[in-house]
C-alpha cells in the first residue's frame, strides 16, 4: 500500500509544480521576463502525465528538464554556489524519486514491466548538477595586498579615547601584540554584565585604566580595564521618549580632559547626550555629576527648539570633542510631518556647558541662540550620526540627514535641498560652514548620511593628501580632500531616472564616486528563492515594481529601492589602516520595496493602515502616552506647522511573498572588503557572516554557508594586520587578515553584537585586550517570526543586562 500512496503524492506534487510554473511562468513571459519557467512547467506537466500513465518516457523527459536547467543555471548564476543551489536543488531532489523502488513498482501494470535504467537518463544530469555545485565559487575575490608604507616615527597611541578611537574616527589601533601570527591564541579572559537590558550599541572608551560604557537609557559605567570589575555607575534617570529601540539607544560616550593648569571640578570627564535631550558630564574617575557644568551637570538640548513631542527629538550619538567645545546634533523623528524640530548643530563649552555657537542652516550667517520669541528653524536636515574633527584644520565634519518626509520632497524648501545628505565642514570656533559636498541631490530615498566621516591621508601623484572618506547608504564611499571638499579622484555626475509622482521633482543628475562601490544593479536573473516557485514569484514582482537602478523615484505603483534605506553603510561607518591608507568596508546589500499612499488612502484603510504602514508609523498614530510640552493649534497658512503632505511612504524589506521568508534577491547580503585608497584598487572582498542563525521559514538552519548577513556596526583595524568585526547577525566575532581576507580567528558570542569592537593596551599588565559588547536580549534580522519584532526570542532575558567580553592572549 505504501508504494501507491507515495506514487500519488509524487504525482500530485509534480502536477502542482507544473501548473504553478506554467501559469505564473506564462505571466512572467507576458510582462517581459524569462521563458524558462513556463518551459519548465510544461515539461513537468508532461512528466506528470507520463508518470500517471506508467509511461517509461518520463525518464528522458525529466532528464531533459535537468539538463536544460543546468545549462540555464550556468548562464544566469555566474558560477556562485548559492545562486545555483535554488535553481538546481529542487529538481535534483525530485529526480531522486526515479531511483526508488516505488517508482519501479508504479510502472507495473499486470505483468512486470521491463527493467528500466534510470542511470543514463536521470543519473547523468544529476551527477553533472552535483559536480557543478561542488566546484562552484563562493563570491570571494582577491586581487593584491595593497600599499605598504614605512611606519610613522612616534610613540603609538595605545588607549581608546573617543568613539572611533581618534578624533577622525579611524577605528585604527596602533597596537600589534595581537597580530596575524598570534590572534589564534586569543581566549576570553573576563566577562562583565551591565545589569541593563535591551539596547547596547556602544563602543567603549578606555583611558585612565578604566573602560567606560553606556547602556540603554544612557546608564554610564566604568570598569577596571584589566579585570572587568565595576568601579562606578551613574544613572541619569532618563525619560524614554518612545518605546522603540532607537529611543533607548546610547551609541557611545565622549572623554574630555581639561588643559594643563585647570584647577576646577572634574578635570577628566565623561560626557553623554541623552535620549531625553540632555548633555550630561560626570567625573571620569568617580562617576559623580560635574555640578559646575550647565545646570547641576546638565544642559537642556530642547532649549531653542520649536514645540514638539518628546519622541520627535532626542540624541543617540556621542558628543564630538572639538578642542574646547562639545558639539551635538540630534535625531529628528523620521516622519510624514512637516514642522518637526530643527536639525540644528550646537556647540557648548566643554568645561562650563555654556552655549558657544549654533549652525542653523535656515538662518545663514547667524550662529547665536534664537532671539526672544524665535526658535531654530523647524524641520531642517539634522545630524543624527557621529561627527569627526581635524584639529590641524580646526574643522568639524558633520554628516547631514534630510528634511521630512523621507520619501516625498515636493514641499521642501530651497535650503532643505541645499544642505541635505551632505558632509559639511564647519569651523570649530564659530560654526560657520567652510564647504560641503552633497552625496544625494533632493534625497527622497532616505539616503541620509548615517556614518561618521573618517579622516585618512592618501597618496596621489606623489602628494600626501589629507582626505575624508564618507560612507553612504547607497554603498558608495566618497573620498574628499578635507581642505576644500573636492573629490580626490574626480568623477562627473551621472544622469538619474526621472518621471516622479505628481507634485514631486527630481535632480537630473546624481554624484558618482570614483572608488569601488557596493550597489550592484539588480537584474531579473538576480532574483532568488528557496525553490523555483518563490524565485518565480520574486521575478514577477521585480518586473511589476518600477526599477531603473539606484535613484528610481518612489511611486504609488511600487518601486524597488536598492540599496534600501538601511544601507549600504550605516552608523557603524568604516575603519582604515591609517599607516597605509587602506579602507575596510562592511556594507549591507539589502533592498526594499516602497509604495506611496495618499493621506486619503490611509484614512480609508482604517485599521488596515496599521498593517500597511506599521502600527508605530507616524501616519497611523502618535504615541498616546507621550507627553506634549504644550498644546498647539496648527496654522492653516503655514505648511511647516502641521502634517499636510501629498504622500506617505511605506518601505518594506524585499522578501519573498511566499512563506519561505528568504530575500527576493540573491546573496551575499553583506560583504567585508578592503580598498587601497591610494590606488582605488579593491584588494579583496567576501561575504560577511554565515546562515547558521538564519534560514527559511524563520528557522535557524545551522548551515555554514557564507551568505553575508545583516551587519549592525563597523570594523576595527589594527597595526597587527588584522580587522575585527562582531556585529553580524550570526553571533560571531571574527578576525580577518587585512591583506588577504583570510579568517584568522573566530569565536561564538552569547548573542548578536550591535557594536564595533575596540582594543587597547592595559597600563597595568601591558597586555592587549579586545573588547566586544552584546545586548541582552540580542537582535536578529529580519523580524523574528515568533514575536514579530527584531528581538531574538531565543535570547534569554535574564535581568543581568548586556555583556562586555574581553579577549587576550593568555600568559604562558
Amino acid at each position: 500500500m505504501a508504494a501507491p500512496i507515495a506514487h500519488w503524492i509524487f504525482l500530485s506534487l509534480l502536477a502542482f509544480i507544473g501548473l504553478y510554473l506554467t501559469l505564473l511562468g506564462g505571466y512572467l513571459v507576458y510582462i517581459g521576463g524569462s521563458f524558462y519557467y513556463v518551459t519548465a512547467g510544461i515539461a513537468v506537466l508532461a512528466t506528470a502525465r507520463m508518470v500517471k500513465g506508467r509511461d517509461p518516457r518520463a525518464l528522458p523527459m525529466y532528464g531533459s528538464l535537468l539538463g536544460v536547467t543546468l545549462v540555464w543555471s550556468l548562464y544566469e548564476a555566474d558560477g556562485y554556489v548559492l545562486t545555483l543551489l535554488p535553481r538546481l536543488g529542487t529538481w535534483m531532489g525530485l529526480g531522486l524519486w526515479f531511483f526508488t523502488p516505488w517508482y519501479r513498482q508504479s510502472l507495473r501494470v499486470g505483468a512486470p514491466s521491463p527493467r528500466l535504467r534510470a542511470l543514463p537518463w536521470i543519473g547523468a544530469p544529476l551527477l553533472a548538477c552535483a559536480l557543478v555545485l561542488l566546484t562552484a565559487g563562493h563570491a570571494y575575490e582577491k586581487n593584491s595586498s595593497g600599499t605598504q608604507r614605512a611606519l610613522p616615527e612616534r610613540m603609538p597611541i595605545t588607549d581608546w579615547r573617543q568613539y572611533g578611537n581618534t578624533d577622525g574616527g579611524t577605528r585604527f589601533a596602533e597596537i600589534e601584540q595581537i597580530n596575524t601570527q598570534t590572534v589564534g591564541q586569543l581566549k576570553e579572559v573576563w566577562r562583565y554584565r551591565t545589569g541593563v537590558s535591551d539596547d547596547f550599541k556602544m563602543t567603549p572608551l578606555q583611558v585612565n585604566g578604566l573602560l567606560y560604557l553606556c547602556a540603554s537609557g544612557n546608564v554610564m559605567m566604568a570598569v577596571d580595564s584589566e579585570s572587568g570589575k565595576e568601579v562606578w555607575r551613574h544613572d541619569p534617570q532618563v525619560v524614554h521618549p518612545a518605546k522603540h529601540q532607537y529611543a533607548k539607544t546610547c551609541r557611545g560616550l565622549s572623554y574630555y580632559e581639561a588643559p594643563a593648569g585647570y584647577s576646577g571640578q572634574c578635570p577628566k570627564r565623561i560626557v553623554t547626550a541623552t535620549v531625553d535631550a540632555r548633555l550630561i558630564a560626570v567625573d571620569a574617575m568617580t562617576g559623580e555629576r560635574c555640578t559646575q557644568f550647565g545646570l547641576e551637570g546638565s544642559v537642556d538640548l530642547r532649549k531653542g527648539l520649536s514645540k514638539h513631542y518628546p519622541d520627535q527629538y532626542y540624541v543617540t550619538s556621542p558628543p564630538l570633542v572639538a578642542d574646547d567645545v562639545l558639539v551635538v546634533g540630534g535625531l529628528v523623528l523620521d516622519s510624514q510631518d512637516l514642522g518637526l524640530p530643527s536639525g540644528v548643530v550646537r556647540a557648548f563649552d566643554a568645561l562650563t556647558g555654556t552655549f558657544a555657537w549654533a549652525w542653523d542652516l535656515g538662518n545663514p550667517g547667524y550662529y547665536g541662540e534664537p532671539k526672544p520669541g524665535e526658535t531654530y528653524t523647524p524641520g531642517t536636515p539634522n545630524v543624527w550620526s557621529i561627527m569627526s574633527y581635524d584639529a590641524e584644520l580646526d574643522l568639524i565634519f558633520a554628516p547631514t540627514g534630510n528634511a521630512s518626509p523621507d520619501y516625498y520632497g515636493g514641499e521642501r524648501r530651497p535650503y532643505d535641498d541645499e544642505w541635505s545628505s551632505a558632509v559639511v565642514a564647519l569651523d570649530a570656533g564659530s560654526g560657520e560652514p567652510r564647504w560641503k559636498y552633497q552625496t544625494v541631490h533632493h534625497d527622497i530615498w532616505d539616503y541620509d548620511l548615517p556614518a561618521q566621516p573618517v579622516l585618512v591621508d592618501v597618496d596621489r601623484e606623489g602628494e600626501r593628501i589629507p582626505a575624508v572618506a564618507v560612507p553612504t547608504k547607497m554603498g558608495d564611499i566618497f573620498l574628499l580632500d578635507r581642505r576644500d571638499g573636492t573629490q580626490v579622484f574626480p568623477m562627473q555626475e551621472r544622469a538619474a531616472p526621472q518621471a516622479p509622482e505628481y507634485g514631486e521633482y527630481l535632480s537630473p543628475t546624481q554624484p558618482v564616486s570614483a572608488l569601488p562601490n557596493f550597489h550592484p544593479y539588480l537584474h531579473e536573473k538576480d532574483m532568488w528563492g528557496l525553490t523555483p516557485l518563490d524565485q518565480l514569484a520574486c521575478r514577477i514582482e521585480y518586473r511589476l515594481l518600477r526599477y531603473e537602478g539606484m535613484y528610481t523615484p518612489p511611486t504609488a505603483g511600487g518601486t524597488l529601492i536598492a540599496p534600501g534605506n538601511f544601507g549600504g553603510f550605516n552608523w557603524g561607518s568604516v575603519s582604515v589602516d591609517a599607516d597605509n591608507g587602506l579602507l575596510v568596508a562592511a556594507p549591507m546589500l539589502l533592498a526594499h520595496r516602497l509604495i506611496l499612499f495618499t493621506p486619503e488612502q490611509v484614512a480609508k484603510a482604517g485599521p488596515i493602515a496599521g498593517y500597511l504602514l506599521g502600527k508605530n508609523h507616524p501616519a497611523v498614530r502618535m504615541d498616546p502616552d507621550a507627553p506634549i510640552p504644550e498644546a498647539r493649534e496648527p496654522n492653516a497658512d503655514d505648511p511647516y506647522d502641521h502634517a499636510r503632505i501629498r504622500y506617505y511612504g511605506m518601505p518594506q524589506p524585499f522578501m519573498a511573498r511566499l512563506p519561505t521568508g528568504v530575500p527576493c534577491f540573491e546573496p551575499p547580503w553583506s560583504r567585508i572588503a578592503v580598498i587601497d585608497l591610494n590606488t582605488r584598487e579593491l584588494l579583496w572582498s567576501r561575504p560577511l557572516g554565515s546562515m547558521k542563525d538564519s534560514g527559511p521559514f524563520g528557522l535557524r538552519s545551522g548551515l555554514p554557508f557564507d551568505v553575508g548577513v545583516a551587519v549592525r556596526a563597523g570594523t576595527l583595524t589594527t597595526r597587527g594586520g588584522l580587522t575585527f568585526v562582531s556585529s553580524t547577525m550570526d553571533r560571531t566575532v571574527r578576525a580577518f587578515d587585512l591583506r588577504t581576507g583570510e579568517i584568522k580567528w573566530s569565536q561564538e558570542l552569547p548573542g548578536s553584537s550591535q557594536s564595533t569592537p575596540m582594543t587597547y593596551l592595559s597600563e597595568q599588565s601591558g597586555k592587549q585586550f579586545l573588547i566586544v559588547t552584546i545586548p541582552n536580549p540580542s537582535w536578529r534580522y529580519p523580524r523574528d517570526p515568533k514575536t514579530g519584532t527584531y528581538t531574538d526570542s531565543a535570547s534569554i532575558r535574564d535581568g543581568k543586562g548586556g555583556y562586555v567580553i574581553a579577549y587576550a592572549i593568555p600568559e604562558r
